[in-house]
């Protein structure tokens, strides 16, 4: 099966607190299951409420949801996540990629960044065309889903975290890649 794999860096405390740990963790999934949400068409139907903040509030499917590959809690916090290629790729990436470069004190290199979405689109043929489209499209799709005041609280609830991202690589992932890794 294939993946495409996304490792986050945070500047961190050499002791942060649990709490923050676990709320960035529970926050970062609480955005990537927004973007699936208000992107992708088979959750449409799905109406942004209270419920979307509790832990089953959301109608993600099983293949959709977010894998942890690996967790450093050294310093640098280091997550690295799986999402499901074809997920990883739709407009749905795309539109968490824009949202991550929206938390203002996230700082990333932004080239370092665009180089690497660049290798996977020539890596999977996706056209120049779709990633513009998708931009426009989730903005549509968040004043059309009324679904505005969830995502910017969503902003402001990771900005307010500790810990703040330092580094984001995205790449292909397989699980032959981990399986040859673990021999």
């Amino acid at each position: 099966m294939e993946y495409l794999r996304i490792k986050l860096t945070f500047m961190n405390d050499k002791k942060p607190y649990l709490l923050d740990i676990s709320s960035l963790f529970y926050d970062f999934e609480l955005l990537h299951d927004f973007c699936l949400i208000a992107y992708v068409d088979e959750y449409k139907y799905y109406k942004f409420n209270n419920y979307f903040w509790y832990r089953k509030g959301r109608p993600i499917k099983k293949e959709h949801r977010i894998k942890a590959l690996r967790i450093e809690k050294e310093s640098p916090l280091t997550v690295e996540i799986i999402v499901d290629a074809i997920v990883g790729l739709s407009g749905a990436f795309w539109a968490l990629v824009q949202a991550i470069e929206r938390i203002s004190n996230w700082k990333l290199n932004r080239e370092k960044l665009e180089q690497e979405v660049e290798k996977l689109k020539k890596e999977r043929n996706i056209k120049f065309y779709e990633e513009q489209q998708a931009k426009v499209e989730f903005e549509r799709k968040l004043l059309e889903r009324e679904a505005w005041n969830t995502f910017n609280s969503l902003l402001r609830r990771l900005e307010a975290n500790s810990l703040k991202l330092k580094d984001i690589e995205i790449s292909s992932y397989s699980e032959n890649d981990y399986g040859k890794k673990n021999e």
